[in-house]
């Protein structure tokens, strides 16, 4: 396997999908960090975002502020510990977030169903357990 084409194209896939997320005013960052919150479910801190998403803890305050400004996210003190703060998505958060994954969903079901044959779609599907398998591989552990 050619691996440096087959990153090409996969990055080229992802490239697609962010173009697709970026049609509306919310930049790729916010998104992101907004999808970490979503899939956090209440656990959110600043810290954990910061380390799922591997942004400097400067660069996510800064994300962070704009998004509260524009109420797509709460923040709530921790009633035991004052110094920890749970960050959550606003109903208006949740909102932005689905429409962005719903476009691409959208583009990629278009996509995939004008672009690929019934066979085609089968593998596809096939792939994308390897592509879970791969996406959780973790070189640290084999040490």
């Amino acid at each position: 396997m050619d691996i440096s084409l087959f990153r090409a194209r996969f990055t080229r896939l992802n490239k697609r999908l962010r173009q697709e997320a970026q049609n509306h005013p919310e930049t790729w960052s916010q998104m992101l960090v907004m999808s970490a919150i979503d899939q956090m479910d209440g656990m959110a801190t600043p810290s954990k975002i910061a380390e799922a998403e591997n942004i400097r803890s400067s660069n996510l305050a800064a994300l962070l502020k704009d998004l509260e400004a524009r109420d797509l996210i709460t923040r709530t003190g921790d009633t035991e510990d004052r110094r920890r703060t749970w960050i959550g998505l606003s109903s208006q958060g949740r909102s932005v977030l689905q429409a962005s994954r719903q476009r691409r969903d959208e583009w990629l079901s278009d996509a995939i169903d004008t672009c690929l044959t019934a066979s085609e779609r089968k593998q596809l599907e096939a792939a994308g357990l390897l592509m879970d398998k791969l996406s959780s591989y973790d070189r640290s552990e084999e040490r």
